[in-house]
Formats: C-alpha cells, sequence, structure tokens
C-alpha cells in the first residue's frame, strides 16, 4: 500500500520534531546534572566555595614600602601652602614654600623658607606653579637652593585648618607675644585684631591659620620672615601632634589616611608606598634634629621697583645663589652629633 506524499511528509515532521525535543530534554537534562553535582560538592566540601571565589577575585597585593621612590639617604620634599579660599578659585599663588630635606642617615630634618616675592624666571616665585606647573617651580627650587627636590604637597587654606583639627589641635611654642591690628577676613574683606601670647598655646586649625598668616604683628612679627619662623614652629608642633589621643589618624591606617587627605583636599606628586616609607620613618621621629634656614636679607635685596615694571619683589645678591647653596651644603653635611652616633 502506497502512502499519499502528503501523509508521509506529515510523519516525517513529527518524527525530526520528537527526535528535536528528546535532544533539547537531554541538554538540559546534563545541565540540571551538572549543577546538582557542584551545589553538592560544594555542600559536602564547604572550601571550594571560598577557593571558587578566590579564583574569581585574585587576592590584593600587600604595599611594599621598598617600591617608595623615597630610598635615597636624602628626601626632599616641598610643603606648598596656596592663598585659595574656596575650591571654585582656580587663580592662586603659592605664598608659603617650605622645602623639607630629610637626611635619614644624619637622622637630621633640614627646614627651608623661600620668600614669595623673590623674582625668578621672570616672574614671582609664588606664580610658578599655577603659570608653568610644578615642574616650572620645581626647576626654581633647584637654582634657589642647589637640591633635588622631587615631590610636593600642595593645600589650602581650608585643608590647612582641617589637617590640625584632625589631629586634635596643635601645641605650638609661640616665641614672642604680638598683636595684629590688620588682619584680613576674607568673607568681608575687612581686618580684624588678634594677638598672642608668648608660651605654649594648643591651637585648633583656624588659630593656626591665623598664627601661620600674619604678617602685620607688633613685637618683630610683622614681616614676611617673622611668620615664615612661626610656620616653622607648627611644622615641628603637627610631627608629634599625628598619634596623641584626640587624632583621627591614631591608631594609624596609612592607606585610609592617604585617602583622606588626598581625596578631594589636597594635592601631592607622593604615591601610597611613598606614605607607607615615610609612616615606617616616624617610629624614628624623636631621633631627629630640626635645621630652619631662610633666605634672607644675607641672600637677596629690594632693587628699584622701576626695574621690575613697578613691583615690589626680591632678587638674589648673587645671581647664581653660590652663597645661599653653600649654607646649604654646611648644613647638610653637618656631622652627626656624638649623642645621636
Amino acid at each position: 500500500m502506497k502512502y499519499p506524499i502528503e501523509v508521509f511528509a506529515k510523519k516525517l515532521v513529527i518524527l525530526i520534531s520528537l527526535l528535536l525535543l528528546i535532544t533539547i530534554g537531554a541538554l538540559v537534562y546534563v545541565t540540571w546534572i551538572k549543577t546538582v553535582n557542584t551545589n553538592i560538592s560544594e555542600i559536602l566540601n564547604p572550601f571550594a566555595i571560598l577557593n571558587k571565589k578566590d579564583q574569581q577575585t585574585p587576592p590584593k597585593e600587600p604595599i611594599n614600602i621598598f617600591s617608595s621612590s623615597l630610598t635615597d639617604k636624602e628626601i626632599n620634599i616641598a610643603l606648598l601652602g596656596i592663598d585659595r579660599r574656596s575650591k571654585f578659585e582656580s587663580a592662586y599663588r603659592t605664598d608659603t614654600m617650605v622645602i623639607l630635606s630629610i637626611n635619614v642617615t644624619k637622622n637630621r630634618i633640614l627646614l627651608i623658607s623661600i620668600p614669595r616675592d623673590l623674582w625668578v624666571e621672570n616672574s614671582r616665585v609664588n606664580a610658578l606653579y599655577i603659570q608653568g606647573g610644578w615642574e616650572s617651580l620645581q626647576s626654581a627650587f633647584k637654582e634657589i637652593t642647589g637640591l633635588e627636590v622631587d615631590n610636593y604637597i600642595l593645600t589650602d587654606f581650608e585643608d590647612f585648618a582641617w589637617i590640625i583639627d584632625s589631629f586634635g589641635g596643635v601645641e605650638v611654642a609661640v616665641e614672642n607675644s604680638f598683636v595684629d591690628s590688620q588682619y584680613p577676613v576674607d568673607v568681608t574683606k575687612t581686618y580684624q585684631t588678634v594677638a598672642f601670647e608668648q608660651g605654649t598655646e594648643v591651637m585648633d586649625g583656624q588659630r593656626a591659620l591665623i598664627f601661620s598668616r600674619s604678617r602685620k604683628g607688633t613685637n618683630g612679627e610683622g614681616s614676611d620672615w617673622a611668620r615664615m619662623k612661626r610656620q616653622h614652629l607648627l611644622l615641628k608642633g603637627m610631627v608629634g601632634a599625628v598619634l596623641q589621643p584626640k587624632s583621627i589618624f591614631n591608631p594609624m591606617n596609612v592607606e585610609q589616611a592617604y585617602k583622606m587627605i588626598t581625596d578631594g583636599r589636597m594635592d601631592t606628586s607622593l604615591t601610597l608606598s611613598d606614605a607607607y616609607y615615610l609612616w615606617d620613618m616616624y617610629k624614628d621621629k624623636d631621633k631627629y634634629t630640626y635645621v630652619s634656614l631662610f633666605l634672607d636679607s644675607d641672600y637677596v635685596f629690594n632693587p628699584p621697583m622701576e626695574d621690575y615694571g613697578g613691583a615690589w619683589v626680591l632678587a638674589p645678591i648673587d645671581p647664581t645663589y653660590a652663597a645661599f647653596h653653600n649654607k646649604v651644603k654646611e648644613v647638610v653635611n653637618q656631622p652627626v652629633p656624638s649623642t645621636l652616633q
């Protein structure tokens, strides 16, 4: 008996459909079996789950402090304070410039302040950063001091006050009593009177900012050099304040502290590895002696304003800064005191 072609075709379609269903069912079954076996193995062996997670997320590599570039016997870092009153300001000057030179082998810290009005590279030195970036200011520091200054930390008024408050205040040894009746009030563009008494004072952020900015004080405290000296006093006080009881950095978590300081606040060329390296040195802080140097009237003078387009500037007595270079070398190469040998 012969089947009509239509009946044959219909049965062929049904047969193919059954084969497809059987194939799909088999694939689903195999997949289900694999899943069940995997789950059962993870239940029987809980470490399989942990191993699976370890394979998905590679372990975080520990920070290697020896990967830091700060491995020389001499570490030079520029501490830059800018006159920015708001984060929205894009034009500002580095009115505070302190070069922190750490001699690891001799346990000596040299603080060198550069006056903001110094004329260098056809500009006031405090304008170089905004004009040509860190490299421009770095080149000027090399010309002025003879030191290779590889890194910087830059902060404004707000962040300077914040770091002092974060320490829980800073104890400062005020050397001279003085009154400044022309201290600027930035918001109102007016002046206020501030005063400090000789002796020890624990300053909060705003008080420390006033102490470091004032330059119209009485009793010999009315100049840029006077406030440079006060800034050095503050820096020395800050070293001991890091781990005082009220400090938010006590106990110290270097990575967390680095993120807090650099995330939207201070700018720096120092890396996290550098921060670990410096913190490793902190345990020996009491072994270090401090020396302050200032580019003062022994090395600079006030030239006629007409020679500089009517601007009040400072110029080096010796354009090569040779005398100041020699002074820096003398301090750097001083023998270690016998008590530290």
